[in-house]
C-alpha cells in the first residue's frame, strides 16, 4: 500500500525517537528505542521542541523556538487527504499518531470495495484521523473520545480537510455508557475501530484501563454490531502483550473470522529498522 505523507522518523535510540512532520522536528521518548542513534548528533540538535523532564523533573515540551504557528500532519492514500493540526503543549502527544497509517489505507480498502453504505462507529476517537479517512472514503462515521478538546480538535481537522459537512456524527462521552445507550436506542454498526490507551479517565473521572475493561466493553461493541461486521479494527498501546492477546480476545467473540494481527510499525527514514509503536487485530467481514 503506497501513502503519501509529510511524515517521517529520521532516527532513534537512548529511548528517544527523532521526528521531522514537514519543516518541523520534534523529539519525544520512546520507551521502545533502547538501542543506539544512527543520525550524527547535529542532526539531532537540529530539533524544534524536545519533550523531556525540566529542572523540575517534570516532562515537559522545551527549546519550541522555530515551531510554525499553523502546523499540519498531512496523509494522502488514493484519492483520499487529509490534514491534521499538530500541537506541542501538554502531553507528549501532538495530535496524531503516525503509525495508524497503516489501519487506515486498509480501513479505506475496506470501505471503497464495500457495495452498501456504511456506517462506522469509531471509539476512543481522539482527533479524528481515522474518522476523518472513513467519511472521506464515503462511510457515515460515528465519533466518540471523552476529551473535549479532542473533538474540538477533530472538528477543525474535519474542516481543514475539507470534510466540515461529511456524516460525521461527534460525541463527548464515556464510550462504554455511549453504547450501552445506543444498544438502548436499538442502533446497529457495520463497523468498529477501537483505540482503546493502555490508561484513560473521562472528563466525568471515569477510568478506563486495558486490562480491566476492554473485554466488557469488546462484548458490548458485539452486541451493537451486525452479525457480519464489514471490519473491524481492534489497537493497543499495552507493548508488554504479544499481539496473540488481541487476537484471543476478538476471537472470542468472532472465532470463524480471519484475523490479520501484528504490530504497528514505522520505517526510519535513514536505515532499515523498524519502530514498533502499537499492537493490532482486525478482521474484514
Amino acid at each position: 500500500m503506497i501513502t503519501n505523507t509529510n511524515y517521517q522518523l529520521l532516527d532513534s535510540g537512548h529511548g528517544r525517537k527523532l521526528e521531522q512532520i514537514g519543516s518541523t522536528r520534534i523529539i519525544r521518548p520512546d520507551t521502545n528505542c533502547v538501542w543506539q542513534p544512527r543520525l550524527p548528533k547535529h542532526e539531532w540538535s537540529k530539533a524544534h521542541a524536545t519533550y523531556a523532564k525540566n529542572n523540575a523533573d517534570k516532562w515537559a515540551w522545551q527549546h519550541k523556538k522555530g515551531l510554525p504557528p499553523d502546523w499540519h500532519f498531512q496523509y494522502e492514500y488514493k484519492k483520499i487527504s487529509i490534514s491534521c493540526q499538530l500541537k506541542a503543549s501538554g502531553s507528549k502527544n501532538i495530535g496524531v499518531f503516525p503509525e495508524q497509517m497503516a489501519n487506515w489505507s486498509w480501513m479505506i480498502d475496506a470501505i471503497t470495495q464495500s457495495k452498501k453504505d456504511l456506517s462506522v462507529l469509531n471509539l476512543f476517537g481522539y482527533t479524528g484521523a481515522a474518522t476523518l479517512c472513513a467519511a472521506a472514503a464515503g462511510a457515515q462515521v460515528c465519533h466518540v473520545d471523552a476529551s473535549k478538546p479532542s473533538i474540538s480538535q477533530a472538528r477543525t481537522n474535519a474542516q481543514n480537510s475539507g470534510l466540515a459537512n461529511a456524516p460525521i456524527r461527534w460525541i463527548i462521552d464515556d464510550c462504554a455508557t455511549f453504547v450501552k445507550r445506543e444498544l438502548k436506542r436499538g442502533k446497529r454498526y457495520d463497523a468498529l475501530i477501537m483505540d482503546p490507551p493502555s490508561f484513560g479517565r473521562s472528563h466525568k473521572g471515569k477510568i478506563f484501563e486495558f486490562e480491566k475493561h476492554v473485554l466488557e466493553l469488546l462484548q458490548l461493541c458485539t452486541r451493537l454490531l451486525v452479525p457480519q461486521p464489514h471490519f473491524v479494527i481492534f489497537n493497543g498501546y499495552s507493548m508488554g502483550f504479544s499481539p496473540t492477546v488481541l487476537a484471543n480476545v476478538l476471537t472470542d467473540f468472532y472465532p470463524d473470522v480471519t484475523l490479520d494481527v501484528g504490530e504497528l510499525e514505522l520505517a526510519h527514514a535513514s536505515d532499515k529498522r523498524m519502530l514498533p509503536c502499537s499492537l493490532y487485530a482486525r478482521f474484514k467481514g
